[in-house]
């Protein structure tokens, strides 16, 4: 295991996991520790030793602060002509004192790093909308709020989306996916509003406001969604939606809610697509 001293920036930096590479010049030292000959068939090779941990150190005495650190992979950079050592997790730390300022930083970026990774997990990779794990989560929580007398479900599914898909191709359908979702989040906004993708081309959208408000925009919703398509090469994609609205405060429970909305959905393709259904 190699010890190397390193400035205080970099070594905070590194503590904070601001930076995960560290760089050292190809001196003579660095190059006989790490570049290992390899001969084979009388042919000379050369390799880089590849160490699993560092200690870095800062500051003089025995006291100086100190980690031990994994090393995931070291690397040579013939552009700076630099090793390139790949950090990982923080293994031991000694004389390791954070000051407030920094322990405010660390705190912030550990809840950054929560929040990007309940982000990953919650939303769906393609269309960025909450996937249906988040959706019932949500739904269970919002049918218990103060305000759920002004809670509605739309259910959203794209016409005849394998057509589109046999058409153009899948990857075509997945950009008409992510228009749609983009569409719907934007529109999700007005209506105080998430939305989730519920499966395929279905998507839901759980928010609150009137139901003479919620109707007015989805409305507007479908003319968007008519009016702008999806560029295709060949001739634009001719995109259309059905929805299907039910209101919380007309059903007995939140699967009601669910069951409703899908109904007009079935209802809105039944009778002629491109339209918004409400089942009471």
């Amino acid at each position: 295991m190699f010890k190397i001293s390193i400035d205080k920036t970099l070594f905070e930096d590194i503590l904070l996991k601001k930076s995960k590479l560290l760089r050292k010049d190809a001196s003579k030292y660095w190059k006989k520790e790490l570049i290992e000959p390899i001969i084979k068939d009388d042919k000379i090779s050369y390799t880089i030793k590849q160490v699993d941990k560092l200690t870095l150190t800062n500051g003089l005495g025995d006291d100086k602060p100190s980690i031990v650190i994994e090393c995931k992979k070291v690397d040579y950079s013939p552009k700076t002509n630099q090793f390139e050592f790949e950090l990982g997790k923080i293994i031991e730390q000694k004389n390791v004192e954070i000051e407030d300022d920094y322990k405010d930083t660390l705190i912030e970026q550990l809840l950054k790093e929560k929040a990007l990774l309940e982000d990953s997990i919650n939303k769906d990779h393609l269309t960025k909308a909450y996937n249906r794990r988040k959706m019932e989560e949500d739904l269970s929580s919002f049918v218990t709020q103060n305000n759920s007398h002004l809670l509605n479900a739309v259910f959203i599914d794209a016409d005849r989306f394998k057509s589109i898909n046999d058409t153009f191709g899948h990857d075509y359908g997945d950009k008409v996916l992510e228009y749609l979702s983009e569409m719907f989040i934007k529109y999700a906004s007005i209506l105080n509003g998430e939305v989730y993708r519920y499966g395929g081309e279905e998507f839901l959208i759980l928010c609150f406001c009137t139901k003479e408000f919620l109707l007015k925009n989805l409305k507007n919703l479908l003319s968007d969604i008519k009016f702008k398509r999806v560029f295709h090469p060949s001739r634009p994609i001719d995109v259309t939606v059905s929805m299907g609205v039910a209101f919380f405060d007309e059903c007995t429970d939140k699967n009601q809610l669910i069951k409703k909305a899908d109904e007009g959905v079935l209802l809105a393709k039944k009778n002629g697509r491109d339209r918004i259904e409400v089942i009471r």
